[in-house]
């Protein structure tokens, strides 16, 4: 179950929203220190982790060995990959002339959620900054963090 909306403004400027992609949530899992200290920092703030649910078909392969996966997955807001997302990806794609389809979804989810929650800034962290960057075009509320 995800948890309760925050109840409290961010102030300008800091991050409202943080997005994992695959390698995000997989660092997470594994513990590493750079991922940590970002969702540590989302925690105090109070700000939305997302994931995309077509990260989750990146991530977990129904094993026993996915439960650190998923519980970092269990404590994010998943983002079902419906068909407006799909639609906002398709026109991503179409924008920056990219085949990167599920780069294009955690895009599209991160743009949806700023819309969403009237967030002033989102931070992806993502091994494939470029591939997002080019997606997200002049988005200007969101930016990509390597990881």
């Amino acid at each position: 179950m995800a948890r309760p909306r925050r109840t409290r403004q961010v102030p300008p400027g800091v991050t409202d929203i943080l997005v994992l992609d695959a390698d995000g949530v997989t660092k997470a899992a594994a513990g590493d220190k750079r991922v940590a200290a970002w969702l540590e920092r989302a925690r105090e703030l109070d700000a939305d982790v997302i994931v995309s649910a077509v990260t989750i078909a990146e991530v977990v392969r129904g094993v026993p060995g996915d439960a650190k996966v998923n519980r970092v997955v269990k404590a994010a807001d998943v983002v079902p990959a419906d068909e407006a997302m799909g639609r906002s990806a398709g026109a991503l794609l179409g924008q920056a002339r990219s085949r990167a389809t599920i780069d294009a979804f955690v895009a599209a989810t991160a743009s949806a959620a700023v819309k969403r929650l009237s967030a002033s800034r989102c931070i992806v962290l993502s091994s494939d900054p470029g591939d997002l960057r080019a997606l997200l075009g002049d988005e200007p509320a969101v930016q990509v963090i390597p990881v």
